[in-house]
C-alpha cells in the first residue's frame, strides 16, 4: 500500500470499507474471522487498522469528554501500535508456553485486529473498562486460531500476563507511594 496515496478519494474510500468489513466481521463474528484470516497479509493493513480504530477511539472520548481529551485523536492510534507489537510479542510468549504452535507474526497482526473492541473500550470513559473484558475473548479465539490451541489453554495463556501486569502495576503503585508520602511524612516538622 502506497501511504502517499491514501488520500485519494478511491484509496481512502476503498481502506475504509475494508476496514469497517473487517472490524463488523471481527465485532459479530470473530471466531470466523481469525479462522479465516489470510495470515501472510501486508504488515500495513493491521497497522491502517488500528491508525482507524484508533482515530475513532480519540474522536468517541473527545465528543463524550466534551473535548477534554482531543489529544486522543492523534494519541489513540500511536497507544494502538505499540501495544499491538509489544503486546503480541507478550502473548505470542505464553501461547508458546501453552503448546501453541502459530507463528511471531501473525500473532503480533492477530492482536492488532482484537484493537476492534477498542473503539469502544477507550473511547468510553467510564464503561470501557467493562467492554474491554470483551477483548480477552478475542485475544482467546486468536489463539485458538493462530497457534491451534484448545479453549482453555488459549483462555490461559491470555490472562496470566494481563494478571502479571495488574501485578506490576500494583507493585509499582505501591512503591511510588510509599515513597511520596514517607517523603512528606519526613518533613512534616518544618
Amino acid at each position: 500500500m502506497n501511504f502517499k496515496r491514501i488520500w485519494q478519494k478511491k484509496d481512502f474510500k476503498e481502506i475504509w470499507q475494508t476496514s469497517f468489513c473487517q472490524w463488523k466481521q471481527i465485532m459479530i463474528n470473530p471466531a470466523i474471522f481469525f479462522n479465516d484470516w489470510e495470515q501472510d497479509e501486508p504488515w500495513d493493513k493491521v497497522i491502517t487498522f488500528n491508525v482507524i480504530c484508533g482515530a475513532i477511539a480519540g474522536i468517541l472520548k473527545t465528543i463524550l469528554t466534551f473535548g477534554s481529551e482531543f489529544l486522543m485523536i492523534v494519541g489513540y492510534p500511536i497507544i494502538f501500535i505499540i501495544i499491538t507489537f509489544v503486546g503480541g510479542a507478550i502473548f505470542f510468549v505464553f501461547f508458546k508456553l501453552s503448546g501453541g504452535e502459530g507463528k511471531f507474526e501473525p500473532t503480533i497482526k492477530m492482536t492488532g485486529y482484537t484493537h476492534a473492541i477498542s473503539i469502544f473500550s477507550f473511547g468510553i470513559p467510564t464503561l470501557g473498562p467493562l467492554i474491554g473484558l470483551y477483548q480477552i475473548w478475542l485475544l482467546t479465539l486468536a489463539g485458538e486460531a493462530g497457534h491451534e490451541l484448545d479453549t482453555r489453554r488459549a483462555f490461559i495463556a491470555v490472562v496470566i500476563p494481563l494478571f502479571l501486569y495488574l501485578i506490576l502495576m500494583a507493585l509499582i503503585g505501591t512503591i511510588i507511594g510509599v515513597r511520596f508520602w514517607g517523603g512528606v511524612m519526613s518533613h512534616e516538622g518544618l
